[in-house]
C-alpha cells in the first residue's frame, strides 16, 4: 500500500467485529452490506458512493503513541477507517487510515480509484470525524443536517428506541416551549408541533421563537441545539447503560480462568482488573458531573426564569457534548462488548491471556493506561 495508509493488524478486534454489528465505537458497514445489500434503498441511498468505503469498518479510535504525529497536535481520539483485505474473513486484517491524517485524501484516491462522487464521501468522513462517537442516532442527525440522504438500513437503531428517545427529549423541550410562548391560546397543539420541529434534523426558521427567548445568535443556537439533542441522547443512553455496569464489573472481578497461570500473570491480571473497575467508576463520575452542570443550567431556566444561564450552557454544549460523548461511547462499548462476549449466565472460564487482553483493551478504550 502506498501513501500513508497503514496495514492494520488488530486481528482479534477485527475478528470480533466480524461477528457483531455497529455500536457507539464501531460503524460496521460490511455487516450492513451482508444484511441489506439486496434492498433497493441500500444502493439508491448509499452511505458512501465508493464501493470499497461502503464495505469498510469505521472506528472511534484512541490515538496510540506511534500515531501521535499523524493528526493535528492535541488530538487524543480519531476516526479510523479499515478496509478489510478479505470481506469474508476479517481475521486476515485490513488497510487503514485516520480521517484528517497527513495525506489522507491521497490515501482515499489510492484505495478507491476513480468513482462517482469522492467529494461527497470525503464530506461524510469529515462529518463522522466531528462526532465524539458513532451512536446511530447521532450519525443520522449529523448527516441529515448536512443534507445527506442515506438509507435507514445503515443505521442500527430501532423505531422503538427512536420513539423512547424522542419521548425523553420531548419532555425537556416542552419546558422551553412553555417559556417562549406561555400565552398562546393553542399552546398544546403548538407545543406538540414544535417538539416535532425541534427533533427534526433541519428545524429551520420554525424554532426562532425559542432562539429569541434565549437571546442567542442563529449560529450559536443551531450548533447548541444539535449538541444539546446529542447531550440529551447521552443522558438517555446513560439511563440504559448504567444498570449494566454493576453486573459487568462484578463479572470482570469474578471471572475464572483455566489452564496454567504463573504467579506473575496472576498479579498482572488482578491489578488490571482493579484498575479497570477504578477507571469505569472515574469515567462514570465525569459523565454524572457533566450532567449535573446541565441540570443546574436547566433548573435556572425552568425554576428561576433565567434564560441567560441556559443560553450560556448552549454555547458551551458543543464542547461538553464531545466530552460526554467520548465517555459514554466508551462505557457503552465496554459493557456491550462484555455482554456480547459473555452472554448472561455464560461465565465459562477463559484463558488468563485472553482475559488480560480484554481487560487491557477496555482500559485503553476508557482512556486509561491500557
Amino acid at each position: 500500500m502506498r501513501k500513508n495508509a497503514n496495514v492494520d493488524r488488530t486481528v482479534r478486534d477485527l475478528g470480533q467485529i466480524e461477528k457483531s454489528a455497529s455500536s457507539s465505537r464501531v460503524l460496521n458497514l460490511l455487516a450492513v452490506s451482508n444484511l441489506s445489500r439486496n434492498e433497493p434503498s441500500y444502493s439508491e441511498q448509499p452511505f458512501f458512493t465508493s464501493p470499497r468505503l461502503n464495505e469498510s469498518l469505521i472506528i472511534k479510535h484512541r490515538i496510540r503513541a506511534d500515531e501521535v504525529g499523524l493528526l493535528p497536535e492535541g488530538k487524543s481520539t480519531g476516526t479510523k477507517v479499515i478496509l478489510p483485505f478479505e470481506r469474508t474473513d476479517l481475521k486476515i486484517g485490513g488497510r487503514s487510515f485516520l480521517v484528517e491524517q497527513r495525506g489522507w485524501l491521497d490515501v482515499i484516491e489510492d484505495i478507491c480509484g476513480a468513482y462517482r462522487n469522492p467529494e461527497r464521501d470525503i464530506a461524510v468522513l469529515r462529518a463522522l470525524n466531528e462526532l465524539p462517537s458513532l451512536d446511530p442516532f447521532l450519525v443520522r442527525e449529523q448527516l441529515k443536517r448536512r443534507g445527506l440522504s442515506i438509507a435507514s438500513s445503515y443505521f442500527a437503531i430501532s423505531e422503538s428506541d427512536i420513539l423512547k428517545m424522542q419521548g425523553f427529549v420531548g419532555k425537556q423541550i416542552e419546558v422551553l416551549l412553555d417559556l417562549s410562548q406561555r400565552n398562546r391560546l393553542d399552546g398544546s397543539s403548538w407545543s406538540n408541533r414544535m417538539i416535532r420541529v425541534l427533533l427534526n434534523s433541519n428545524p429551520g426558521e420554525a424554532i426562532n421563537p425559542i432562539r429569541v427567548a434565549l437571546r442567542l445568535e442563529p449560529e450559536d443556537f443551531e450548533e447548541g441545539i444539535f449538541a444539546w439533542k446529542g447531550f440529551l441522547y447521552y443522558q438517555w443512553v446513560l439511563s440504559e447503560v448504567r444498570p449494566q455496569l454493576g453486573p459487568f464489573l462484578r463479572e470482570v472481578l469474578a471471572m475464572r480462568t483455566h489452564g496454567f497461570r504463573d504467579r506473575d500473570m496472576s498479579q498482572l491480571l488482578d491489578r488490571a482488573r482493579r484498575r479497570l473497575v477504578s477507571r469505569v467508576n472515574s469515567v462514570m463520575e465525569e459523565v454524572v458531573g457533566a450532567i449535573r452542570v446541565y441540570e443546574a443550567a436547566f433548573n435556572d431556566l425552568t425554576r428561576n426564569g433565567k434564560p441567560l444561564a441556559f443560553a450560556n450552557f448552549l454555547k458551551r454544549t458543543p464542547e461538553m457534548f464531545i466530552l460526554i460523548g467520548e465517555r459514554m461511547g466508551a462505557l457503552s462499548h465496554v459493557a456491550s462488548y462484555w455482554r456480547f462476549r459473555f452472554p448472561e449466565g455464560g461465565m465459562e472460564p477463559i484463558s488468563p491471556d485472553e482475559l488480560f487482553e480484554i481487560v487491557r483493551d477496555f482500559e485503553y478504550v476508557l482512556g486509561g493506561d491500557g
